[in-house]
């Protein structure tokens, strides 16, 4: 149901209850002296109810304006001297407000007008202004019309108390109920621009509220994107390194094993432990994978979601499984009581073991050297190689492409992990002929 159809529904059950009021009250002492007042007062209530939230300040423009001229026409008797007699009362009937209820009709204007847009002073200015007119413009036009005709209608005790001339109206006309009717207005106006105020606060509440909502599965997506980028990193780290090496031991073992079939055996026995260090690894990886409490996207902090990290003993068996595929490997490393335990730290183990897989995949090398300098202005990386590739392609971290195939991964996977701890990345030719990767990473917090 619209709000257009729920006024009018509520404009008919007001209409209903007040003249079935008025029909119930007839022929008692409740009844006032000129029941057409209170029908001109229920019509332009129905009016206002149904009218005025769709079309507020012609509805405000126009019950200010008519109300107190209908309402004084058929109070004073205006109406039945222009002829309009169908209201029923005679001539000159009463001046003054015949009953409080009355005010209605502008309390409801004022109220809605001002719940619906129109301006506070608007609204004041032509609800107040409109009593001031029926509360006391209608008795002046009664003392002017008496004072312009026959005395002889004021015979009676209904019109003892009219006004005689205007001299006489500051004692007929009612100041205190005057000045509580316009304060009830007044308050009705103010009452409505708050609900519109309040209403508007809801509305902004909702609309940020739906805003958070949104951007809740957004960083949500977010998160997801970067855990799902977390994994393929650390099992990209440790399945391909040691797979590369094992791969790398058995193709030189199936070289010479019709030669040298010691070499095979022993060959066949390294890879027995390497793939038994990799299975460990990775099952350790699956492990905190499977048990991770959900962590917003960069989290470092302790608990489910924290992989394991390597020690520096981890590191110098990465440099054993180069030297055990031809490669020799020299390292210099931080001392052997530090713990690895940042977030910074997991990212320079990570960088060295990518660079050492990429020297043993990709450099064709024989050498390769490796440099891990700690102090207070942060973590310097750096792995050289003799690979017999040649320097490295310009802006080649600006140019590397995830494929498909998985080739691309190492170097993208190296430069996003240093950019996500703060850091930086550079590869460059080195000073023993191949590439050298150098990674800058802030100081632990």
């Amino acid at each position: 149901m619209t709000q257009w159809q729920q006024d009018l529904l509520l404009a008919a059950l007001v209409g209903l209850v007040w003249f079935m009021s008025l029909n119930l009250i007839n022929g008692t002492w409740l009844r006032p002296h000129n029941p057409a007042v209170s029908v001109v007062t229920g019509v332009f209530l129905v009016a206002t109810v149904a009218f005025t939230r769709r079309t507020p300040r012609t509805m405000l423009l126009l019950v200010s304006v008519l109300y107190p001229f209908l309402y004084a026409a058929v109070g004073t008797g205006l109406a039945a001297q222009l002829g309009l007699t169908i209201f029923g009362q005679p001539e000159i009937s009463d001046a003054a407000l015949q009953s409080e209820i009355h005010l209605v009709p502008l309390l409801v204007v004022g109220y809605l007008a001002a719940s619906a847009g129109v301006r506070r002073f608007t609204c004041l200015f032509f609800t107040m202004g409109s009593l001031a007119g029926l509360m006391i413009g209608l008795p002046t036009v009664v003392a002017i019309v008496l004072s312009h005709v026959n005395r002889a209608v004021l015979h009676g005790p209904r019109y003892k108390a009219l006004p005689r001339d205007l001299g006489s109206l500051y004692t007929y006309i009612d100041v205190s109920l005057f000045v509580f009717a316009e304060a009830l207005i007044c308050g009705m106006v103010l009452l409505g621009a708050d609900t519109r105020r309040r209403r508007k606060s809801v509305a902004l509440l909702e609309q940020r509220n739906a805003e958070l909502v949104r951007l809740r599965a957004v960083e949500a997506e977010r998160a997801a994107v970067a855990e799902r980028t977390r994994i393929a990193r650390d099992l990209h780290d440790v399945i391909s390194h040691h797979v590369s090496a094992v791969v790398i031991r058995a193709q030189a073992a199936d070289r010479v094993a019709d030669q040298r079939p010691e070499v095979l055996r022993e060959a066949i026995r390294w890879i027995i432990a390497s793939g038994k260090e990799a299975l460990t690894a990775m099952r350790e990886t699956v492990r905190v994978l499977n048990t991770a409490s959900p962590q917003v996207a960069g989290d470092t902090g302790s608990g489910g979601g924290t992989a394991p990290v390597p020690d520096l003993a981890d590191v110098a068996r990465m440099g054993e499984r180069l030297k055990a595929v031809g490669i020799d490997v020299t390292m210099e490393l931080p001392p052997r009581q530090r713990q690895l335990t940042s977030a910074t730290d997991l990212t320079a183990v990570r960088i060295i073991q990518e660079a050492l897989t990429n020297v043993m995949v990709h450099a064709k090398a024989t050498a390769a050297r490796v440099t891990w300098q700690s102090g207070p202005q942060g973590e310097l990386l750096t792995i050289d190689d003799n690979g017999t590739g040649g320097p490295p392609p310009v802006n080649v971290l600006q140019t590397a492409r995830r494929q498909e195939s998985g080739r691309g991964n190492g170097l993208i996977g190296m430069r996003e992990r240093a950019t996500a701890v703060g850091g930086t990345l550079a590869v460059a030719a080195g000073p023993l002929g191949g590439w050298r990767v150098q990674a800058w990473l802030p100081p632990q917090k």
